[in-house]
Formats: C-alpha cells, structure tokens, sequence
C-alpha cells in the first residue's frame, strides 16, 4: 500500500512540474520556476527515506526502496553513486552496488571496482563483482586485440632470520598493457607449483582503459620443495564473465634466488 502511495506522490509532483514549466515557458509566470523545489524535495525523500530503507530488517520496507529506485532511476541513481562516492563513506551496501549495476553505465565500474577492494570478502561481496560484470558486458564494444603481458619479474627479499627459509618475503612485478581501442575489465590469476605454500594467489581485478599500462606489485612467499631448481608459475589474464583466458604465460623462475 505503501509503495502505491509512493508512485501516486512522485507522479503528483511529476505533473505539477510539467505543468509549471509550461506556464513558465508560455509567459505567465514571471516568478523562478517552481519545479525546483519539487526537484528537491524528490532528491531528499531518496536520500534520507529510501536509501536508509534499502538496510531496514523489515523485507517489505527493502522491496519498497528498491521499487523507488528503480521506478524513477533519474533520481535514485545520482543518490546511489553520491552514497559511496566518498571514501569516507562506510556504506557497504550490496543492494546499492545491485541497483548501480541494473540503473547505472560503464563509467560506474571504476567506482565499484575501488569500493569493492575495500570490503574484503564483506558480506555479499560478489554482489558487487556481478554489478561491475553487468555493466561491463552491457556496454560491451568488442575488439579482437587482447591485453599484453609486458614484463615479469621477481624481486628477491632477504630472510628476516638467517636460515629461516620459512620467513623469506619476495615481490611479484608484473605489467600489463592494453593496446584495444577499448576498456578491458580482466582477472589476474597466478599459480605456483613445486612450492611448500601460498600455490595459488587469490585473483586480482583491474579495469584497463584503451591504451593503458598497469603496473603492479604484489607480496608473494614462494618456498621451493626440496631439491628443486626452479619454481613454475601459470599466469594467465581472463576477461571478467568469460571462461576461456585470454592470455597464458608458463614462467619458470630459478628457485636459487630463494
């Protein structure tokens, strides 16, 4: 009943608004027009009625938010952006991270991207790795270049102890380049073999823009087994919602840096 109630008083100030500009428009007001303060009023029950309800415990109450954002995405959907846009905001909500994903554009993906790093492994986070895959493939502009790996590298740390093999802490180097005309949201895996530990990283997500070179450094602690010569790593770079990788590069690294 309620959410009815919604749809009658939005679509109220809707007509009034109209109804406004074309007295405006037609000369016969000659006051500012008054369809502003509508236009508040609208972005401040987002704001401070529909967004909160979108955590409230009662079901119903989180189906009627919803409902509003979605039924009017012109302004539910700057409310929703400005809501996590800050890098103060604590908001981990997934049901905004869903809501930007169904409303929102690929300009929203770096946001999410960056907003979802930070929740490590919070509550639904894959919901907000499906919003970004969404908007991703929804304005999807294929090209059959593919990302590069252009350099890789290991950078040996010494042990904390002398002979404390189990301490030693190195660093992975990698960069990839993007020479499409296009934006690729990939997946980064990376698995060791012949190692004691850590085999296989937890896998990383980059959106590249056309042209661009990523570069990044990431903590590893690789420990050949016995009597070994060399550590293998598979690395292999897919595009987001895609099984096949699009890239995959066997590197042998010398276990005597170790």
């Amino acid at each position: 009943m309620e959410g009815r109630n919604l749809k009658k008083y939005i679509k109220l100030l809707l007509i009034i608004q109209i109804y406004m500009i074309m007295l405006f428009s037609a000369g016969f007001l000659r006051i500012p027009p008054a369809h502003a303060f509508f236009e508040e009023q609208v972005k401040y029950g987002f704001e401070h009625r529909w967004l909160p309800m979108l955590v409230d415990t009662a079901p119903e109450k989180r189906f009627q938010a919803m409902q509003a954002f979605l039924t009017y995405p012109e302004w539910g959907l700057p409310v929703l952006r400005n809501s996590i846009k800050t890098p103060e905001s604590d908001n981990h909500s997934w049901q905004i991270a869903m809501l930007i994903g169904m409303l929102g554009d690929a300009s929203d993906i770096p946001l999410l991207l960056t907003r979802w790093r930070q929740l490590d492994k919070h509550e639904r986070s894959e919901v907000w790795l499906g919003a970004m895959q969404r908007l991703y493939w929804k304005n999807y502009e294929p090209s059959k270049i593919i990302p590069k790996l252009k350099s890789l590298s290991v950078k040996y740390s010494k042990n904390v102890a002398e002979g404390d093999k189990d301490s030693n802490k190195s660093d992975l180097l990698y960069e990839i380049v993007n020479p499409a005309p296009v934006s690729r949201l990939i997946r980064v895996s990376l698995q060791f073999w012949q190692t004691r530990i850590q085999e296989k990283l937890p896998a990383k997500y980059f959106l590249i823009p056309a042209g661009g070179l990523l570069k990044t450094t990431m903590p590893v602690r690789i420990l050949p087994v016995a009597h070994a010569k060399s550590v293998r790593l598979d690395f292999r770079i897919w595009e987001v919602g895609v099984s096949e990788p699009l890239l995959h590069r066997t590197v042998s690294i010398p276990s005597t840096g170790f």
